[in-house]
């Protein structure tokens, strides 16, 4: 399954029906629907999802549609969270989650992708991202840095952790009764959760669970590039529950960019990973011909009939 994220053009095309239209003029006959789409969106897709023949969406992500009060272009950046120490806020984080995993059903969804929140620390991701900025991503001082860090995570953590399996707890019992996946996605930075350790501490907890791994290549290859865990350890420790992966690029620091056009290896991404996974281009930058290039780059791995 080769799909596409409507993280592409959900900002600039308001109408969702035009949204798909175009996904569907690059070659791809299935979306996953992304945090960024408006209710208005999700109401304008439906009717085309429900069409006879139509392949439903691969995956949605939380929280979709994007909470009330917030601006398209803020979604990325949550106002709640499943990780919260208040619990009004992580309730609140619960309940718009059961309502993108209700969207799921109704648009049968078979997997939700979770974000699960952060680690309340002071951002110091500039102590690793000035030094690769200087080329000096190899020398001592740089993993002085990474660990002085992540000693700073380590701190306020587990408090944090708890309030995500609380979290994880209550919307697994759901997933059980409305037969969905719900796939812990592993983060670009530091701060957010899960870290490498985390994702095996989930599993180890909900072993048996509805939850599974999705992995972002692109969120691996900025974690290694800082110097804090190789992008390849990921899907090798986590096989075992991988159900789909995130492919986009990286320009030095900057994701999102169609595959192909930066610094990954592509080869090796695919080197291990399993067929049956969902594919998922993940773009936020570049036009209709980079998509298309990063569609073949792809598929041009894969002998597998089903994404043809």
């Amino acid at each position: 399954m080769l799909a596409i994220s409507t993280m592409w053009n959900a900002f600039r095309q308001p109408d969702g029906a035009a949204m798909f239209d175009e996904l569907k003029d690059l070659g791809f006959d299935i979306i996953a629907l992304s945090r960024h789409l408006t209710q208005d969106q999700i109401e304008q897709i439906k009717p085309i999802l429900r069409e006879i023949g139509q392949k439903p969406p691969c995956a949605i992500q939380n929280f979709c549609p994007i909470l009330p009060g917030i601006k398209q272009t803020d979604s990325d950046n949550d106002k709640i969270s499943l990780s919260s120490l208040n619990s009004d806020e992580r309730n609140e984080a619960i309940r718009r989650t059961l309502q993108t995993m209700q969207h799921a059903l109704d648009l049968e969804v078979s997997t939700v992708v979770l974000r699960l929140g952060q680690v309340d620390t002071y951002d110091r991701s500039y102590l690793m991202t000035d030094l690769y900025e200087y080329g000096e991503r190899e020398f001592e001082a740089f993993n002085k840095k990474v660990t002085e860090a992540t000693e700073w995570r380590k701190r306020k953590e587990v408090k944090h952790r708890d309030a995500v399996l609380r979290s994880l707890d209550e919307l697994n019992e759901n997933a059980l009764k409305m037969e969905l996946y719900l796939a812990i996605e592993n983060p670009p930075h530091y701060y957010q959760i899960p870290n490498f350790d985390e994702v095996g501490l989930f599993f180890e907890e909900f072993y048996g669970s509805p939850m599974r791994y999705w992995h972002n290549h692109g969120h691996a290859l900025y974690q290694e590039k800082l110097g804090l865990t190789w992008s390849y350890e990921w899907i090798k420790s986590y096989k075992e529950f991988l159900i789909g992966i995130s492919l986009h690029d990286l320009q030095d620091l900057d994701m999102y960019h169609p595959p192909g056009s930066g610094d990954l290896e592509w080869d090796e991404v695919f080197s291990d990973l399993p067929s049956e996974a969902i594919k998922l281009l993940e773009i936020r930058n570049g036009d209709e011909e980079m998509v298309m290039q990063a569609r073949d780059l792809v598929k041009s791995f894969y002998i597998d009939s089903d994404i043809e």
